[in-house]
């Protein structure tokens, strides 16, 4: 096998209720005021652009959000711009954006969609989505007038301000935890970020409160589990137990209806939304594991470890896949020693680039993508690099035993064609944890 600069390791070889809802539920008593929560902090490129009296569009770099401002909005013209920002929400299946600028004054009502996707709905359901934003006092808070098309995938409201906005679910399914290693328990409850309703057609925006996990166990109904392993429900949660082996798929399914929490019509356009079927995933990994989705396809790695890159401050993560191809993703640029901690996707030079790298013990490695491209201008010449959407994100790391385990999530685009263009993009979202080899 040929290696790869010192970035590969040589073993790197691959890849491819509303009316009982009161605190009867152990929800917030209705005296306890909104929790304030912290604004986000920027975690994506800003999109701008000035528009004046005639009105205009402008959409987020992932093409999630678009602002329509309605011709005769503003009375001059104005710098817009939208940038995705850490979400601190909970309850929230999406990214956040910062709006600005936030004291623009509109005489005419904004409109903002947000497409959401079926990974947005791997926690809740579409009837259970609405647009929430964060004011300046940290409270977030919902619109119940928010206009949803199932057809379409939409979440639409109109608004007069700006500031941070983000999908929100009135309620959600988790599995605590959401990656069970074989053998292992998981607790699967229904959370809420709301202790009452207000809303009705002219209803103001609904204040959002601390999360908290739902008891009234003669609404929760149904549970059911598609794929490997048990589940064994318990009125208001459900127990997930892992099988002995990782089944195929990986990934299991777990869903449970709600009755009642939301009555049917209450909220204007929501159809009949007395009962709800959530949904979650969990995740069945080995000790170690590199998983999630390349393109829609299911990728699970075993045998998978990380190695620092002397001298280059990289760091390289590797393993196998069940074809007995391997993989290497060399990541740019992480601070060392590594601490629980988030990265864009930079462009070359200013870290957190990505490779991703494939090969065999017979067949030379090859870069599969990288998470930036050049762009060019009409003869060619590179005017710019364009980093990828999305994250690194380092959710925990441990010492067992002597030996380092890092746990974290990948979230992007790849481009296989750098120079001029990003080629066929692929999008990945991969979850892992891994071992230190050194």
């Amino acid at each position: 096998m040929k290696l790869f600069p010192s970035l590969l390791l040589c073993c790197a070889i691959f890849l491819a209720g509303c009316s009982k809802n009161n605190n009867s539920e152990g929800g917030p008593e209705p005296s306890e005021p909104p929790a304030v929560r912290a604004h986000g902090t920027p975690a994506g490129d800003i999109v701008k652009k000035t528009i004046g009296a005639a009105g205009g569009t402008l959409t987020s770099k992932d093409n999630s959000l678009r602002i329509d401002i309605p011709a005769g909005a503003l009375a001059a013209n104005t710098e817009i711009s939208v940038q995705a920002v850490t979400n601190t929400l909970p309850g929230s299946p999406g990214p956040s954006y910062r709006l600005l600028p936030e004291n623009v004054q509109f005489t005419k009502p904004v409109k903002l969609t947000f497409q959401y996707t079926d990974r947005h709905l791997d926690s809740t359901s579409a009837e259970a989505l609405f647009l929430a934003f964060q004011s300046a006092d940290g409270i977030w808070r919902f619109i119940p007038k928010t206009e949803l098309n199932a057809t379409a995938k939409t979440l639409t409201v109109e608004t007069t301000h700006f500031s941070d906005w983000a999908p929100f679910a009135m309620y959600w399914l988790r599995a605590d935890p959401n990656s069970v290693r074989v053998g292992k328990l998981a607790a699967v409850l229904i959370y809420t970020a709301i202790d009452k309703y207000k809303a009705n057609e002219n209803s103001q925006p609904i204040a959002i409160r601390r999360e908290y996990a739902l008891e009234n166990s003669s609404n929760i109904r149904n549970w059911k589990l598609i794929g490997g392993g048990t589940l064994k429900p318990e009125g208001r949660l459900a127990w997930y137990q892992a099988p002995a082996k990782v089944p195929k798929p990986a990934t299991v399914q777990v869903s449970v209806d709600i009755y009642n929490f939301i009555p049917p019509g209450f909220f204007p356009g929501r159809g009949a939304t007395g009962k709800l079927i959530l949904l979650t995933k969990i995740k069945v990994v080995d000790d170690v594991y590199f998983s999630g989705t390349l393109n829609g396809a299911e990728v699970f790695c075993t045998g998978v470890h990380h190695k620092y890159i002397t001298g280059t401050g990289w760091i390289n993560i590797a393993g196998l896949l069940p074809n007995n191809l391997g993989f290497s993703v060399n990541i740019e640029n992480v601070t060392q020693p590594i601490t629980a901690k988030q990265y864009n996707w930079f462009v070359p030079d200013h870290g957190g680039t990505v490779f991703f790298v494939y090969g065999s013990q017979t067949t030379p490695a090859v870069v599969k993508g990288r998470t930036f491209y050049n762009k060019c201008d009409a003869n060619g010449t590179v005017e710019d690099y364009v980093g990828s959407p999305g994250l690194l994100v380092i959710h925990r790391v441990e010492n067992v035993g002597g030996v380092e385990y890092i746990e974290g999530s990948l979230r992007g685009e790849l481009y296989p064609q750098i120079d001029c263009g990003p080629g066929a993009r692929m999008v990945f979202e991969l979850d892992f944890r891994t071992k230190n080899i050194q």
